[in-house]
């Protein structure tokens, strides 16, 4: 069995947050500093607003499952680049190759 996936890279921008308190009056607004990269097979696209870019690291293909998702929040995405289209995510091992 042989599968087919687009190989993806996803621009977002990262959550982050601050340890201790802090006055409101104290809190300085800031724009993001970094956009984060990330690469796998696309498994699903957002529909709506609060879904989500999945993308994987393996997939299986006799069984199905997937490895190393990777959810996305759509609404922290900058950009979606293809890099290839429609790659196979596995072949089938040929025993006598594998016997050098």
């Amino acid at each position: 069995m042989t599968c087919k996936h687009d190989l993806v890279r996803v621009g977002w921008i990262d959550a982050d947050e601050t340890s201790g308190w802090i006055n409101l009056a104290d809190y300085k607004k800031k724009n993001p500093s970094w956009i984060i990269y990330t690469v796998g097979y696309l498994v699903e696209k957002p529909s709506k607003r609060t879904d989500f870019y999945i993308l994987a690291n393996s997939h299986l293909p006799d069984t199905g499952a997937w490895a190393g998702l990777n959810r996305i929040p759509k609404g922290m995405v900058v950009s979606v680049k293809v890099l290839l289209k429609k790659i196979s995510c596995g072949e089938p091992v040929d025993q006598d190759s594998c016997n050098t």
